[in-house]
């Protein structure tokens, strides 16, 4: 099925601070706080991402140094990580790479809508006067609505007078609506809006095509709008501006992308459409299960297991490139798309609807990319903060994968653990999901007041813990890294979070401490597959450690203790996203998992990791 050019519409949307990255000598015009080796750390980028994650404890002012420097030695430890992995050649895994241009293409588009929607945005004093004396006022309108234009005409040359308007009477044959309406300026559509505001007190408009349909209106009465009379000048202003613009950018958009799709195309094949849609509806729509939605891990999963000799067919010829149905299958992984369960209709065309978003966005990030908008200096401090926090994972990853494990090493520890008398245990309640998206939800949830345990039963994708309000059992502390370490250092009742660990977003809260519990009936029944993946989990830290702090040493590191006391940022805590222009969004910064241990391990003089 071919794709219209004039597809969609693409609300304004609202741009984050994301100007951070790698500052070079200060050339960008931001000060320097540290070194790593031969990368500088830029004031702008600390505060970013300082500012942009969650942090357990931020909120507590007097220890808000302490938790600047802790987070500046871990960019300090992502940076030397980085370095190291260039110097390796892992930049040059095609994996790194895939991964890598995911992020370029969304960053390089969101910069085509600046350069070709925002930038191209003007507001003229005129504008900026009428919409200032407009908004202050609501008309009261009355209005006859008429889906055919012709009936619409031949109405109005029937009204001469506001008595004609007011005993108008039509056959049945004509259909139409009477009714009223509060018009405000900036909430009504905006060529209705722009013919009831030109007209006078129990004037008769001409026909307006607004919509799908054709409108005669008169004014019946107007009042002040007291919400608008009584705000400041300058905030009046900001929203009168507000407004405009973002009436401006959706027609300015509309017009872009009708231009930019011209010659574009993109398409699905029908016979793979069909199959993806058939299964879709046969899982979706199956009366004995209940899924929390069509595009989640559960329908997904599924759609994956009966297509399995379909899943590198192709799907969708998008550009200079095609998507395959398993391709497709994971870009639409967890993608928000309420329907009906039983709507089984109208699956097809909400699978349709959703494909040509990502027709639409992959087409103008292939735009972008070919004007070479991913070298602009935005997009470039941001690509590069993303580049090192990935280079910096696969070093990480490396390090972990050549760690061997004996099985003497798993005896000893599953022994030693055994008879270990007195190591602390913790109960915490958790709140487990499988996307960003589903935990910035169930966050809301939570600070709109709703329970802990109400969001683990929404949210939660944990099934041994999401039957119990995600309430697990007392475990040591050494167990569940880093979430055992994290919740001894603690208050009762105090979440954390959220952080990502092994591809899940987690979000837990302390329930209880037992400081004279030991782990020894837990360890004597844990299987000698967990007992080596905690084994590996450790000699995986601890190498580490060792690594970092002899790549510390070799490279050198230097801190403007100066410097970074005068960066001023705010206690809160938060997960921001970047909302990205031409629709979706991303996190705003890449996540910082804290790395500070290396800083109280001595470098040894041996090679740690050759």
């Amino acid at each position: 099925m071919k794709y219209r050019q004039y597809f969609f519409r693409i609300l304004l949307c609202c741009f984050l601070p994301f100007i951070a990255g790698r500052a070079q000598q200060g050339s960008s015009g931001t000060s320097i706080i540290a070194k790593a080796g031969s990368v500088a750390i830029s004031e702008r980028e600390f505060v970013s991402r300082f500012e942009m994650l969650p942090g357990f404890g931020r909120h507590r002012r007097a220890e808000l140094e302490a938790f600047k420097e802790e987070f500046l030695y871990t960019l300090i430890a992502e940076k030397l990580l980085a370095q190291e992995a260039i110097e390796r050649k892992l930049d040059r895994d095609s994996l790194f790479e895939q991964a890598l241009m995911v992020i370029r293409k969304k960053l390089s588009r969101d910069e085509l809508y600046r350069v070709e929607i925002s930038q191209k945005i003007k507001i003229t004093d005129l504008e900026l006067i009428r919409g200032m004396a407009r908004v202050q006022n609501i008309i009261l309108a009355e209005y006859l609505y008429f889906q055919e234009e012709r009936d619409a005409k031949f109405v109005r040359r029937l009204l001469n007078t506001q008595r004609d308007f007011e005993s108008l009477k039509i056959d049945s044959s004509i259909s139409f609506l009477r009714d009223t309406a509060s018009v405000i300026w900036g909430d009504a559509d905006p060529i209705l809006e722009e013919a009831v505001y030109k007209l006078k007190p129990g004037e008769i408009s001409g026909v307006i095509k607004a919509g799908p349909g054709f409108y005669i209106v008169r004014i019946a009465s107007s009042q002040k709008n007291t919400y608008y009379t009584s705000m400041q000048q300058k905030s009046l202003r900001e929203h009168v501006v507000d407004q405009i613009r973002l009436r401006k950018e959706r027609e300015r958009l509309d017009e872009y992308i009708g231009e930019v799709m011209k010659d574009k195309r993109g398409y699905s094949i029908p016979k793979t459409f069909l199959l993806f849609a058939r299964t879709l509806k046969e899982i979706y729509c199956d009366p004995t299960q209940r899924y929390d939605g069509i595009f989640s891990q559960e329908v997904m999963d599924q759609v994956k297991q009966r297509c399995g000799a379909s899943l590198n067919d192709s799907l969708t010829v998008v550009g200079n490139s095609y998507w395959a149905l398993g391709e497709m299958i994971g870009k639409l992984m967890y993608k928000y798309a309420p329907i009906e369960q039983q709507d089984s209709m109208g699956i097809p065309a909400l699978l349709n609807t959703q494909i040509m978003i990502l027709v639409h966005q992959e087409l103008l990030e292939q735009e972008a990319l070919h004007r070479g908008l991913d070298q602009a200096q935005s997009v470039q401090e941001a690509l590069a903060m993303w580049r090192d926090a990935s280079l910096a994972a696969q070093m990480k990853e490396q390090i972990r994968r050549r760690t061997g494990v004996s099985e003497a090493e798993i005896v000893s520890f599953l022994m030693q653990t055994g008879k270990k008398e007195g190591i602390p245990r913790v109960q915490v309640r958790m709140l487990m999901t499988g996307s960003p998206d589903e935990m910035n939800s169930a966050m809301d949830q939570i600070r709109n007041g709703g329970l802990f345990t109400e969001a683990v039963k929404d949210w939660s994708i944990d099934t041994l813990t999401k039957g119990k309000g995600g309430l697990t059992e007392f475990f040591p502390i050494s167990e569940n890294s880093p979430i055992g370490e994290l919740a001894w250092k603690m208050e009762q009742g105090e979440t954390y979070g959220p952080i990502l660990l092994d591809g899940k977003y987690i979000l837990f809260r302390l329930e209880s401490k037992d400081s004279s519990a030991t782990s020894a009936d837990s360890m004597m029944t844990e299987q000698r597959s967990n007992a080596g993946a905690k084994v590996l989990s450790l000699k995986s830290k601890r190498t580490l450690n060792l690594f970092l702090a002899q790549l510390g040493k070799n490279k050198g590191v230097t801190i403007f203790e100066d410097r970074l006391k005068q960066v001023k940022v705010t206690p809160i805590p938060m997960m921001t996203f970047k909302i990205l222009g031409f629709g979706g969004r991303m996190f705003a910064v890449p996540f910082a998992d804290p790395q500070v241990e290396w800083l109280n391990v001595d470098p040894p003089a041996e090679t740690v990791f050759p």
